[in-house]
Protein backbone atom coordinates (compact mmCIF):
# COMPACT_ATOMS: atom_id res chain seq x y z
CA UNK A 1 0.00 0.00 0.00
CA UNK A 2 1.11 3.58 -0.68
CA UNK A 3 2.35 5.23 2.48
CA UNK A 4 0.34 8.24 3.59
CA UNK A 5 3.50 10.25 4.22
CA UNK A 6 3.34 13.80 2.89
CA UNK A 7 7.10 13.90 2.70
CA UNK A 8 8.66 13.31 -0.70
CA UNK A 9 12.34 13.98 0.05
CA UNK A 10 14.10 14.48 3.35
CA UNK A 11 17.85 15.11 3.47
CA UNK A 12 19.73 15.72 6.69
CA UNK A 13 23.31 17.00 6.71
CA UNK A 14 24.03 15.59 3.27
CA UNK A 15 27.56 15.87 1.95
CA UNK A 16 28.41 15.82 -1.75
CA UNK A 17 31.84 14.54 -2.60
CA UNK A 18 33.78 13.38 -5.64
CA UNK A 19 36.40 10.92 -4.47
CA UNK A 20 38.07 12.62 -1.51
CA UNK A 21 37.02 16.11 -2.53
CA UNK A 22 34.05 17.53 -0.65
CA UNK A 23 32.03 19.76 -2.96
CA UNK A 24 29.27 20.69 -0.54
CA UNK A 25 28.14 19.74 2.93
CA UNK A 26 25.44 20.18 5.56
CA UNK A 27 22.65 20.19 3.00
CA UNK A 28 19.26 19.94 4.66
CA UNK A 29 16.31 19.74 2.31
CA UNK A 30 12.70 18.74 2.93
CA UNK A 31 10.25 18.49 0.05
CA UNK A 32 6.58 17.93 0.83
CA UNK A 33 3.90 16.74 -1.56
CA UNK A 34 2.60 19.62 -3.64
CA UNK A 35 5.76 21.73 -3.34
CA UNK A 36 7.62 22.95 -6.41
CA UNK A 37 11.31 23.69 -5.98
CA UNK A 38 13.98 25.40 -8.01
CA UNK A 39 17.47 24.06 -7.32
CA UNK A 40 20.04 26.73 -8.08
CA UNK A 41 23.80 27.02 -7.84
CA UNK A 42 26.87 27.53 -9.96
CA UNK A 43 28.46 24.82 -12.09
CA UNK A 44 30.31 22.37 -9.89
CA UNK A 45 28.17 23.07 -6.80
CA UNK A 46 26.88 19.49 -6.91
CA UNK A 47 23.30 19.97 -8.15
CA UNK A 48 23.25 16.97 -10.49
CA UNK A 49 24.92 14.73 -7.92
CA UNK A 50 22.36 15.74 -5.31
CA UNK A 51 19.60 14.80 -7.77
CA UNK A 52 21.24 11.45 -8.46
CA UNK A 53 20.91 10.60 -4.75
CA UNK A 54 17.17 11.15 -5.06
CA UNK A 55 16.77 9.42 -8.38
CA UNK A 56 18.34 6.22 -7.05
CA UNK A 57 21.15 6.25 -9.58
CA UNK A 58 23.96 6.93 -7.16
CA UNK A 59 25.25 4.09 -4.95
CA UNK A 60 26.52 6.69 -2.47
CA UNK A 61 22.88 7.44 -1.61
CA UNK A 62 22.76 4.41 0.69
CA UNK A 63 25.27 5.92 3.09
CA UNK A 64 23.39 9.23 3.29
CA UNK A 65 20.77 10.38 5.75
CA UNK A 66 18.10 10.46 3.09
CA UNK A 67 14.43 9.46 3.01
CA UNK A 68 12.22 9.27 -0.07
CA UNK A 69 8.43 9.09 0.12
CA UNK A 70 8.68 8.48 3.85
CA UNK A 71 11.17 5.58 3.64
CA UNK A 72 14.81 5.80 4.56
CA UNK A 73 17.03 4.83 1.65
CA UNK A 74 18.47 1.37 2.06
CA UNK A 75 15.65 -0.03 4.22
CA UNK A 76 14.51 -2.56 1.69
CA UNK A 77 12.83 -0.61 -1.08
CA UNK A 78 14.27 -1.40 -4.49
CA UNK A 79 15.63 1.19 -6.87
CA UNK A 80 12.75 0.28 -9.18
CA UNK A 81 10.13 1.05 -6.55
CA UNK A 82 11.60 4.53 -6.23
CA UNK A 83 11.98 5.10 -9.97
CA UNK A 84 8.34 4.15 -10.49
CA UNK A 85 7.32 7.30 -8.65
CA UNK A 86 9.77 9.71 -10.26
CA UNK A 87 10.06 11.22 -13.73
CA UNK A 88 13.48 12.56 -14.64
CA UNK A 89 15.33 14.23 -17.47
CA UNK A 90 18.60 16.11 -17.74
CA UNK A 91 20.50 17.99 -20.41
CA UNK A 92 22.97 15.08 -20.65
CA UNK A 93 20.49 12.26 -20.79
CA UNK A 94 20.43 11.95 -24.57
CA UNK A 95 24.03 10.76 -24.41
CA UNK A 96 22.94 7.50 -22.74
CA UNK A 97 20.85 6.44 -25.71
CA UNK A 98 22.90 4.38 -28.11
CA UNK A 99 20.25 2.24 -29.75
CA UNK A 100 18.53 2.82 -33.00
CA UNK A 101 14.92 3.05 -31.81
CA UNK A 102 12.08 5.39 -32.67
CA UNK A 103 11.37 8.52 -30.63
CA UNK A 104 7.96 7.09 -29.75
CA UNK A 105 9.64 4.04 -28.20
CA UNK A 106 11.97 6.29 -26.22
CA UNK A 107 9.02 8.19 -24.74
CA UNK A 108 7.16 4.94 -24.02
CA UNK A 109 10.21 3.61 -22.17
CA UNK A 110 9.42 6.19 -19.47
CA UNK A 111 6.60 3.92 -18.31
CA UNK A 112 9.16 1.27 -17.39
CA UNK A 113 11.96 3.55 -16.14
CA UNK A 114 14.48 1.86 -18.37
CA UNK A 115 17.08 3.14 -20.77
CA UNK A 116 17.77 0.75 -23.58
CA UNK A 117 15.23 -1.89 -22.60
CA UNK A 118 12.13 -1.52 -24.69
CA UNK A 119 8.99 -3.30 -23.58
CA UNK A 120 5.69 -3.21 -25.39
CA UNK A 121 3.25 -0.62 -24.09
CA UNK A 122 -0.44 -1.34 -23.77
CA UNK A 123 -2.90 0.68 -25.85
CA UNK A 124 -3.61 3.22 -23.13
CA UNK A 125 0.10 3.90 -22.55
CA UNK A 126 0.79 4.23 -26.27
CA UNK A 127 -2.11 6.72 -26.46
CA UNK A 128 -0.68 8.84 -23.65
CA UNK A 129 2.73 8.89 -25.32
CA UNK A 130 1.23 9.95 -28.66
CA UNK A 131 -0.80 12.65 -26.91
CA UNK A 132 2.42 14.19 -25.59
CA UNK A 133 3.81 14.27 -29.13
CA UNK A 134 0.65 16.19 -30.10
CA UNK A 135 0.87 18.69 -27.25
CA UNK A 136 4.55 19.38 -27.92
CA UNK A 137 4.00 19.60 -31.70
CA UNK A 138 6.58 16.91 -32.40
CA UNK A 139 4.40 14.31 -34.17
CA UNK A 140 6.83 14.35 -37.09
CA UNK A 141 9.44 12.75 -34.78
CA UNK A 142 7.34 9.75 -33.64
CA UNK A 143 8.81 7.23 -36.08
CA UNK A 144 12.20 8.85 -36.55
CA UNK A 145 15.27 7.22 -35.08
CA UNK A 146 16.21 8.95 -31.82
CA UNK A 147 19.87 8.89 -32.87
CA UNK A 148 19.17 10.74 -36.11
CA UNK A 149 17.45 13.85 -34.76
CA UNK A 150 19.07 17.03 -33.43
CA UNK A 151 20.14 17.28 -29.81
CA UNK A 152 17.41 19.89 -29.20
CA UNK A 153 14.81 17.48 -30.56
CA UNK A 154 16.27 14.71 -28.40
CA UNK A 155 15.84 16.93 -25.35
CA UNK A 156 12.15 17.51 -26.09
CA UNK A 157 11.60 13.78 -26.62
CA UNK A 158 13.28 13.02 -23.27
CA UNK A 159 11.24 15.77 -21.64
CA UNK A 160 8.10 14.00 -22.89
CA UNK A 161 9.50 10.72 -21.55
CA UNK A 162 9.89 12.23 -18.06
CA UNK A 163 6.20 13.18 -17.99
CA UNK A 164 4.68 10.15 -19.68
CA UNK A 165 3.67 8.29 -16.50
CA UNK A 166 2.56 11.49 -14.71
CA UNK A 167 4.95 10.77 -11.81
CA UNK A 168 4.55 11.85 -8.20
CA UNK A 169 7.87 13.69 -8.37
CA UNK A 170 9.18 15.31 -11.55
CA UNK A 171 12.89 16.18 -11.67
CA UNK A 172 13.98 18.42 -14.54
CA UNK A 173 17.73 19.11 -14.65
CA UNK A 174 18.41 21.89 -17.20
CA UNK A 175 15.61 20.45 -19.37
CA UNK A 176 15.41 23.34 -21.85
CA UNK A 177 19.11 23.66 -22.56
CA UNK A 178 19.46 24.44 -26.26
CA UNK A 179 15.73 24.75 -27.03
CA UNK A 180 14.31 27.66 -29.01
CA UNK A 181 11.75 29.97 -27.38
CA UNK A 182 8.73 28.34 -28.97
CA UNK A 183 9.64 24.85 -27.76
CA UNK A 184 10.66 26.18 -24.38
CA UNK A 185 7.26 27.85 -24.06
CA UNK A 186 5.41 24.61 -24.90
CA UNK A 187 7.46 22.62 -22.41
CA UNK A 188 6.91 25.26 -19.71
CA UNK A 189 3.16 25.14 -20.25
CA UNK A 190 3.27 21.40 -19.76
CA UNK A 191 5.28 21.80 -16.53
CA UNK A 192 2.72 24.32 -15.26
CA UNK A 193 -0.22 22.00 -15.94
CA UNK A 194 1.64 19.07 -14.34
CA UNK A 195 2.21 21.15 -11.20
CA UNK A 196 -1.45 22.19 -10.95
CA UNK A 197 -2.41 18.61 -10.13
CA UNK A 198 -2.99 17.56 -6.55
CA UNK A 199 0.02 16.30 -4.56
CA UNK A 200 2.57 16.49 -7.38
CA UNK A 201 6.07 17.76 -6.61
CA UNK A 202 8.64 19.33 -8.90
CA UNK A 203 12.38 19.95 -8.74
CA UNK A 204 13.57 22.28 -11.48
CA UNK A 205 17.26 23.01 -12.09
CA UNK A 206 18.39 25.85 -14.29
CA UNK A 207 21.15 28.43 -14.68
CA UNK A 208 18.71 30.76 -16.32
CA UNK A 209 16.39 32.59 -13.92
CA UNK A 210 14.00 33.44 -16.76
CA UNK A 211 13.30 29.76 -17.33
CA UNK A 212 11.96 29.16 -13.83
CA UNK A 213 8.29 28.20 -14.13
CA UNK A 214 5.68 30.36 -12.37
CA UNK A 215 4.59 27.38 -10.29
CA UNK A 216 7.91 27.34 -8.39
CA UNK A 217 7.32 28.37 -4.79
CA UNK A 218 10.49 27.19 -3.00
CA UNK A 219 14.18 27.69 -3.69
CA UNK A 220 17.35 25.88 -2.65
CA UNK A 221 20.65 27.43 -3.64
CA UNK A 222 23.85 25.43 -3.37
CA UNK A 223 26.86 27.60 -2.57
Amino acid sequence: PESESTEVVEMNNIEISYGNRIINKNINWQIEKGQNWALLGSNGSGKSTLLSYIFADNPQAYSKNLSLFGHKRGTGESIWEIKKRIGFTSSEMHLYYRENVSCLKVVESGFFDTIGLFRKCDEKQAGIAKHLFDILHINHLEDKSFLRISSGEQRIVLFARSLVKNPELLILDEPFHGLDDENKHRCLQLVESYAKQHNKSLIFVTHNQEEIPDCINHFLKLG
